[in-house]
Parts: C-alpha cells; structure tokens; sequence
C-alpha cells in the first residue's frame, strides 16, 4: 500500500489535521478496508443516515479516534508496498451499507469490486487488452464523430487497444458541450467527483459542483494526456455517412472550410450526444423581434447585459444557473416560466474544496473510490425506487409514492421558507407534477433571486413577440432590449442533421419514424452495421449518476463488439431486429411504472406520441450488467 504522495508523514499530527477535513464515513471505509475488520463501521452504523457528508453526525470523540487509527496505520505503512487482504463479498457488501446508511443488494459487489480496482486489477479494461492481444486483428480503422466527452473517451480507449482512428469535430476544440455552453454560471448539477473519467480521477477540483471552465480544463487535460490531438480534425463537420455493403464500410462525406471529401472506415462511432443542437422557442412572431436574441448555448461574450431589460425564456436547468448571474447586472430580468421545476435544496452546491479535502482525494488509498461510490448512491441508484409508481399510493396526482411524496414535501418546505408569505409567488413556483418528472434542479439562490425588486416571474406561454416586447398569456406587454432563450437541445432529433443511411438506403431518422429513436442498450441498432452510439436513446440520466459512468460501459461494450467481429474475421456486424425489438419492448414497459410516464408530465424526455425517448430507467448496475459483455447471439455478421 502506498500513500500517493512525495512526503513521507512521520508527523502524526499534520496528517491528523488533513484527515480532519475528509468525511468521517469515507475515512471509516478505508480503514475498514485497510484493517480488514468491522470494528469501526459497527461504530459508527448507528450515525449513517444517508450518502452525503452532512448526513452524517458522528460524535467528535468517535472521530477522532477513527482519524488517529487511520492516521498510525498510514504512517506505519507509508512508501511500503504491503498486499491488501482480498474482501470477502460479505464484507464488501457490509462496507457499502454501512457507507450510505442502508441495505446495499449483493449484486452491486462486482460492479464495487471494478470499480475499486483493486491491487491494480483493472477489471473495466479487459476488452482493451483482449483486442491488443487478438492476433486475427486487421484492417479496422475507426471514425469518432464528436470531440466531447464521450468522444474523448471513446478516442482514449480505441488508442489504448492500438485500433486506427479518427475523431471528427464540428468545432475548433474538443469539450462539446462544454466548449459550446459558456453562458455566465454554467456548470455542472452533478458532483463533479463522479463527473469524471474512472481512470483519470481529478484531484484538482476546486469546488464540489464544478462551473464550466473547471470540466473544459479537465477534458483538455486528458486530451493532452493521451495525445489525441493529433487524431482530431477540427472545424470539421459530418454531413453524411452511408454504408457500403458491397465493401462493408462506412462512406463518410465530411465538410471543412467548404470543402467537401470523403472518408472511409470500417466502424462508425457516434459520439455527438442528445443535446448538441440548440432549441428555438415556436412563438408567434420572434422572427419580428428587432433587438437580439441569445441562446444559452451559443452566448454572445460581446452583449453588454448590463442594465439592460432581459427576458429570459425558460426555468430549465440552464436558466437556474444563467437567471442568478444575470440579475446580477440588468435592469429588469423577466423571467417567463411555462412550468415550474421541482428544486433541491443541496448544502453542498456552492461549497469549496479544502485543503485538506483535496489531499486526501489524491492521497489516501480508497478514498475517492469509496467516495464515488457513495455519490453513484446518493444520486442515483439509492433514489431509483422514489421514481417508480406504487399502485397503491393514494395521492396518485402530486406524487407516485412515499417517498416521492416526502421528496416533495422537503422541497415545498424549502421553497416557503425562502419565500415566506407571498401566495402568490409560491403558487407560480410549486409544480402540480410528481418530483422528478421533470429534470431535477439543484437551488443556485433561485428563490433569493425572485425576491429581488428588478426580478419578475411570469407563468405561463407567451402569447406572441413584437418588434420590442414580449407579450404574455393576459397580453401584458414586457420590454426587452435583449432575450436569452434558456429552451434546451432538439432531444428527440437525434444524429441530425447528420444523414446516417445503412442497409438499402435508408436513413436512420426514417427507421427511427423521426422522432422515436431506439436501439439495443441505447448503442446498436439493425440495419446499420458497424455504427455505434454513445449516449444514444434511452441513456440520458435524469435521476442523477453520471453520464460519464454509462459512458464508460457503452465503450466497453463497442470495444467487445469490435473483439467479436475481429474474431469472426467478417467485415460487419448487426444487432438483430428481435433483440432491438426485445430490448426496447422491456424499456418501455419499465417506463411505464416511472415518474417520467405520469399522466401530468409533459417534458423533453418524451416525443410526439408521448413515448420516452431519452431516459434510461434503468439502475447503473442494471446498464452496468448489460453492457459487460457483447454477446455472439445477437448479432448478424458478414
């Protein structure tokens, strides 16, 4: 075992000052883990109430012990290269549990056990080895569409299995969307201590919800890291790609400074995400409007906003962090809600890293391993059963079960404690829906923000937009010198305006019937031989966990895929039409008994039928299970 750290700790007291700034439950872990023995979590059992750190409420004297524990088995075993004991799967188990405060299933053992990563036994980068070592390997050559996270991702794990590739990126750096999405308090909603590569864990955070530049920093980092620069052609954008069945390739026509040529390769991957082309808002004469207009995810740094009349269009999850900033500086913001958001109170949001904090994370053996554990928890899994309807619940219309229930009453709670009397406002502001029907919203000030005297609310649609105003459903008329469109992506127009046409001509979008877009373990789809998506339907996270997580199973599993068709020695490969059809069939039955189906939820997880197209409803160890292994079966080869 060794202390990721340059200095030697002799001193007992320094490093137990550190330790004093960690999470006593995380430490509780690490020592369990180090000493193999349950003596502290039985400790410390009865004070876990939940995953977070401010759900914890160990009696100092407990904690200091823990701490001066950890502290001399560190010292003893500092720059020592001690084996762990192997965990018995009870204990593992028994460690999860007590780390979040409730009965963690056995089966999220093996996926703990991956992602501990234990004695180096990197457990999620077999594919990678089993193609390096595939002798049959030849002639596959692949082209990446996106630079974003996913891309990267896919780019870093196609070079590591020596498998010839290209990323093409429509814009003149990589990040995506966080290249793209600048606007003033743009961030992420998700601890970013889960929003990060498994294998390339940052330290360096400075916050626990990180705003933009610290992940465009990160995804630089790695790019250049991984050297993958040299694979990327910037500025360049994908207009079509049709596969060649005679050749059994991808003909991909690419544009570039005008320019128009071709590529050719032997897989595709898809790496552009669901939410990379900005929504415009369909209202009645916003083609009139004379002064400009903004969308969020194409910000204008050259508009002076300042005391300037703003209207802001949405309450999405961009308006929550752009909405605080930019009352900040105008005049008037006017904000125009057609339906309000269910808002979580979160102590943690805008709090800062410490120092010690920080060490520990890069330091400590297991220490941040068992702190992404607790957050996947905590977010997402832990809550999976809240977002699922109980036939039996009574108050059917506000929520779908008990515990959604209580959900939404701490949230109401919140919201009047901020707003206080004001009936009026607090009757724009609560939702009529069950919490998490919607995308959930993490609190930037958003309430403290509608109390200001230059700040107005106003619900409901707008009815249409004149040369200089906005007019709302009582024909109010709202000035404006400027309007941000906080409206979000075209979701359900997935892959466009790209044309990816497969077998017999068709187009994607037109087996997808345009706005229903499905596939195998939102990846594979029949049809389309050797194309693979990542973040693809059905695999958005809207319960929290993180896209990073599904992201790294989804290239596991492309990279097993290639493995399967290099051992078939074919030139392609397809998921079959009853496996697609099996898959999707399952989905949308789960869906059927979720939050996001309730009969008062109108949102953009849903398409025109009224169908979701974007969520998954599954657990992370669910998708993490089913994309372990691409299985022969399931697939046609030639």
């Amino acid at each position: 075992m060794n202390v990721n750290s340059d200095k030697i700790f002799e001193n007992s007291q320094e490093l137990l000052a550190l330790l004093s700034e960690a999470d006593i439950a995380t430490l509780t872990l690490v020592l369990s883990q180090l000493t193999n023995s349950s003596k502290y979590l039985n400790i410390i059992r009865p004070y876990v109430k939940g995953a977070f750190d401010y759900s914890v409420k160990v009696p100092e004297e407990i904690a200091n012990t823990i701490r001066k524990e950890l502290t001399k088995y560190i010292i003893k075993n500092n720059n020592k290269n001690n084996n762990l004991p192997n965990l018995s799967d009870n204990f593992l188990k028994e460690l999860m549990s007590v780390g979040v405060g409730e009965n963690v299933p056995d089966e999220y053992v093996p996926m703990m056990k991956e992602e501990l990563s234990i004695n180096g036994n990197v457990l999620r980068d077999l594919n990678v080895e089993k193609i390096k070592n595939n002798k049959n390997i030849n002639n596959i050559n692949v082209i990446i569409i996106g630079a974003g996270l996913c891309g990267i991702l896919a780019g870093i794990k196609l070079l590591q299995a020596n498998i010839p590739f290209k990323i093409i990126e429509k814009n003149n750096s990589i990040g995506g969307t966080w290249f793209e999405n600048s606007y003033p308090g743009c961030g992420v909603d998700t601890p970013n201590h889960v929003y990060a590569y498994s294998f390339e864990p940052s330290f360096h955070w400075n916050e626990f919800y990180s705003k933009r530049d610290s992940i465009y920093e990160y995804l630089k980092f790695c790019t250049n890291k991984y050297n993958l620069s040299k694979h990327i052609e910037f500025n360049t954008s994908v207009k079509s790609a049709v596969f060649n069945e005679e050749k059994g390739i991808w003909e991909t026509i690419v544009e570039k400074n005008g320019s128009q040529y071709t590529l050719e390769a032997s897989i595709i991957i898809s790496a552009v995400g669901q939410l990379n082309r900005p929504s415009i808002p369909r209202i009645s004469g916003i083609e009139n409007f004379k002064n400009p207009i903004i969308h969020t995810a194409a910000w204008d740094h050259d508009y002076n906003f300042k005391d300037k009349n703003i209207a802001l269009i949405g309450t999405g999850a961009s308006s929550m962090q752009v909405a605080p900033e930019l009352a900040k500086i105008a005049k008037k913001l006017t904000i125009f809600q057609r339906t309000p958001h269910w808002v979580i109170a979160n102590p943690n949001y805008h709090r800062k890293l410490s120092k010690g904090k920080k060490w520990v994370l890069e330091n400590i053996p297991y220490y941040s391993r068992w702190y992404r554990f607790q957050l996947f928890w905590g977010f997402c899994d832990g809550i999976h059963n809240s977002l699922c309807v109980d036939p039996k619940w009574k108050y059917k219309d506000r929520s779908i079960n008990r515990v959604n229930d209580r959900f939404r009453m701490n949230m109401i709670k919140h919201m009047e404690e901020i707003i206080g009397n004001n009936k009026d406002l607090l009757n724009k502001i609560i939702p009529d829906y069950p919490p998490y029907g919607k995308r959930m919203l993490v609190d930037n000030n958003w309430f403290e923000m509608l109390k200001l005297d230059n700040v107005e609310l106003v619900s409901g649609n707008i009815s249409r937009i004149d040369d200089y105003s906005l007019m709302d459903k009582e024909n109010t008329e709202h000035k404006a010198d400027v309007i941000v469109t906080a409206t979000g992506f075209n979701a359900s127009k997935m892959l466009w305006p790209m044309e990816i046409i497969g077998k017999d001509g068709k187009l994607i979008t037109e087996y997808w019937e345009h706005d229903n877009p499905r596939a195998n373990l939102g990846i594979t789809v029949p049809n389309f031989p050797n194309f693979f998506i990542m973040y693809g339907p059905n695999t958005n996270l809207a319960h929290g966990g993180s896209i990073v997580f599904h992201g790294e199973c989804q290239i596991r599993y492309i990279l097993d895929c290639i493995n399967l068709l290099i051992d078939k020695k074919g030139s392609s490969m397809e998921c079959k039409h009853d496996v697609y059809e099996k898959y999707n069939n399952s989905l949308d039955e789960q869906h059927s008994k979720m939050v996001w189906t309730h009969h008062k939820v109108k949102s953009w997880y849903r398409n025109s039928a009224g169908r979701v197209i974007t969520n998954s409803p599954w657990r992370l160890v669910d998708y993490w299970k089913m994309t372990k292994e691409a299985k022969e079966k399931d697939f046609l080869f030639n």
